[in-house]
């Protein structure tokens, strides 16, 4: 009966049912076989007691019988009074005489509740010169009320374990059931978190494709373009200038970089180049400014027209520049 479900297939059963009807089964069988036997040993010990009643009633009349054989009194008589106080109310009483042929019994004496012939008990006596038989009947409750009690009293015990067991295997398997359900909603959850992993995982991917298709993308437009790019930080110091420098200025990037952009502009412009800055910074909008820059191992400048847009981050605010020179001319125009 122990079962796990998937996810979104239906009920999960409880697991481990079959401890408890397992537990169920076996106790009531056992209860069943010991109440039998307690039965039947109770049975026996009723039995055993019947007898020894039986046999305590003919030891009390022979034992007391010789004191009136003497008297002319018939034994109808005293014999109610030797026997009176032996006799169980559970037993019947009868006393035939054998010396000759009669039906009519000496004595006897009934016991309430019904008798059960089947199990009388005879016993032959000679008290003096008589020859009786004396006869004793159980009722039936004698013997079975013992083996009824004895096996209520173990039904009620074995009953009562029984189920205090398999009562207490079903709280466990309830338990146990709690547990595999919260397993299971974990396992949903983290099939969802790797889910959205993979998905995250995608997206960055795709993402990154983007990225880089975006740079491959404005790499090609510069070198295309055929100007030049440059990053400049707040002291007009560059960061970043492409590899146009090399062909426009005939200076490797690398050679540039953590250069004043200023000592590139030949002297006669770099004040409009400085007020330049100056005007994106606090204009906020792209400036241009048509100026000569040097270019190494050649005597004429090279006139470019440079636009110029103010780099700003809303915490720190103007954070450098950005500039691209489009040359307008031939060198010395």
């Amino acid at each position: 009966m122990e079962s796990r479900s998937v996810p979104g297939a239906g009920p999960l059963l409880w697991p481990a049912l079959w401890i408890p009807l397992v537990i169920l089964v076996t106790g009531l069988i056992t209860t069943a076989l010991t109440a039998n036997l307690q039965a039947d040993q109770a049975r026996e010990l009723a039995d055993a007691r019947y007898r020894a009643q039986h046999q305590a009633i003919v030891n009390q009349l022979l034992a007391n019988a010789p004191t009136y054989l003497d008297s002319d009194t018939p034994p109808a008589s005293w014999l109610p009074v030797i026997l009176g106080d032996t006799l169980p109310e559970e037993l019947g009483l009868r006393i035939d005489t054998l010396q000759r042929h009669s039906k009519i019994p000496i004595l006897q004496m009934q016991a309430e509740g019904h008798l059960d012939p089947t199990l009388a008990l005879r016993t032959e006596i000679q008290p003096g010169d008589h020859h009786w038989m004396l006869t004793t009947v159980p009722t039936s409750a004698l013997l079975g009320q013992a083996a009824r009690q004895a096996r209520t009293s173990t039904w009620t015990a074995g009953l009562v374990l029984t189920l205090a067991a398999a009562g207490l295997s079903l709280i466990l398997c309830r338990r146990l059931h709690g547990q595999q359900r919260s397993l299971l909603a974990l396992e949903q959850r983290e099939q969802g978190a790797d889910q959205q992993i993979n998905n995250l995982q995608v997206e960055k991917a795709i993402l990154r494709q983007a990225l880089n298709d975006s740079e491959e993308r404005s790499r090609d437009l510069v070198t295309l373009s055929g100007a030049l790019i440059a990053e400049l930080d707040e002291h007009g110091v560059i960061g970043f200038i492409s590899a146009q420098s090399a062909t426009l200025l005939e200076q490797a990037p690398a050679d540039l970089a953590g250069q004043l952009f200023t000592d590139l502009v030949t002297p006669p412009f770099r004040d409009n180049f400085l007020r330049t800055l100056k005007a994106a910074r606090h204009d906020n909008q792209a400036q241009r400014i048509d100026l000569d820059l040097r270019a190494r191992n050649r005597d004429a400048p090279l006139p470019v027209a440079v636009r110029i847009k103010t780099i700003k981050d809303p915490v720190h605010g103007v954070m450098g520049y950005r500039l691209s020179g489009t040359p307008t001319g031939p060198a010395g125009s």
